[in-house]
């Protein structure tokens, strides 16, 4: 799992420092104040160890190489290159560390890295060569906001074909986990109890065909439906019960998730807090980027429940000033003063208004 970040001068944020980190964190605030961003930087961090420790098995890899192409790839800037990454009007580089436990603690593995606003394409201060982690002890995947079944083969075609810029790599990097076949073997007996609810909620269940043209379906019962056809919700579940299926989703997974409540409905969003929580029990590290009261609350309601630690990055933002960032554990099932909250409020006190006019 990661364990402590550091941050400091990325985008809109000066500094954000958490030690301890459990296996849920929540990352709540209003638009623009670079949830999505914070998401994408530890994806594509975590990414890049993922990467460097199977390929340098097998050549002279470099970490600072693999770094930095993914850094690249993952927020695609268009004008200075990495450098865009920079807090605007900072002096300072950009600068992360990030610490890594696993396996019990029996290993543990430090990054740090740091580049200035005229940095393009290679991190200058970077380590060339850093210790491998084993084989199949962590694996990190993005699921973004927008789903991406129905247009798999044109992420693929864009990306792979046409090197285009459409797709970044977090949709490029999870069709290719999707697109790895189901294998013999059985699942995890807590994620496959994950995933039996999971297709429950939509009484179906996607599955490949291995089909070029139409590479998923929606099977309930007896019946087919193609990616065009099907709910979007079922799709954004979807993508979970395929992961855990083809056992890209398991224990040494983190899991990234922007705004995992699209298209779903309240009451699918509670169900799927719940087996989120299932998949931290069975040994998934989840960060979440949310607007949504009803997931804020039903992770709030799962933590006072389970006695679990649920650590909420409750970011703000004042104009012209950089985002500051609070953190509370959900534990006792309170939730910290926030703007999801305050507009649930505003809406009751107009009602209350306009009934008494």
């Amino acid at each position: 799992m990661i364990n402590s970040i550091t941050i400091k001068n990325f985008m809109a944020h000066s500094e954000l420092s958490l030690k301890d980190m459990p296996s849920i964190n929540i990352i709540i605030g209003k638009n623009d104040t670079g949830k999505t961003g914070l998401l994408k930087l530890l994806y594509a961090t975590v990414k890049s160890l993922e990467v460097y420790s199977l390929k340098a098995k097998h050549s002279e890899t470099v970490f600072k190489k693999e770094l930095s192409e993914k850094l690249h790839d993952t927020f695609m800037p268009r004008k200075n290159g990495l450098g865009d990454l920079v807090q605007k009007g900072s002096k300072e580089r950009l600068e992360v560390n990030l610490t890594i436990i696993g396996n019990n603690n029996k290993y543990n593995q430090d990054i740090h890295y740091s580049f200035g606003d005229r940095t393009e394409k290679v991190i200058p201060n970077c380590s060339e060569h850093i210790e491998t982690l084993p084989p199949d002890t962590i694996n990190a995947l993005f699921i973004p906001a927008k789903e991406v079944l129905t247009a798999f083969n044109d992420i693929r075609n864009i990306r792979e074909l046409q090197f285009g810029v459409g797709f970044d790599d977090t949709y490029l990097d999870l069709i290719k986990a999707l697109n790895i076949p189901t294998s013999k073997g059985k699942v995890a007996s807590e994620l496959s109890q994950v995933n039996r609810s999971l297709e429950d909620l939509f009484e179906g269940k996607i599955e490949q065909t291995r089909q070029n043209d139409q590479p998923f379906i929606f099977k309930k019962g007896n019946q087919q439906f193609a990616m065009q056809q099907t709910a979007e919700g079922i799709k954004k579940i979807g993508i979970l019960t395929t992961l855990i299926t083809n056992r890209q989703l398991g224990k040494g997974t983190i899991l990234f998730m922007d705004e995992p409540e699209t298209a779903l409905h309240p009451d699918a969003v509670r169900q799927m807090v719940e087996m989120l929580v299932a998949m931290s029990k069975a040994g998934v590290q989840i960060f979440l980027a949310s607007h949504s009261y009803f997931v804020v609350k039903q992770l709030a309601n799962c933590a006072k429940r389970d006695e679990l630690d649920v650590s909420c990055w409750n970011l703000k933002r004042e104009v012209s000033k950089p985002v500051s960032s609070s953190f509370h554990n959900l534990i006792d099932g309170v939730l910290p003063s926030n703007s999801i909250v305050d507009e649930a409020l505003k809406m009751y006190d107009e009602e209350i208004y306009i009934d008494l006019k």
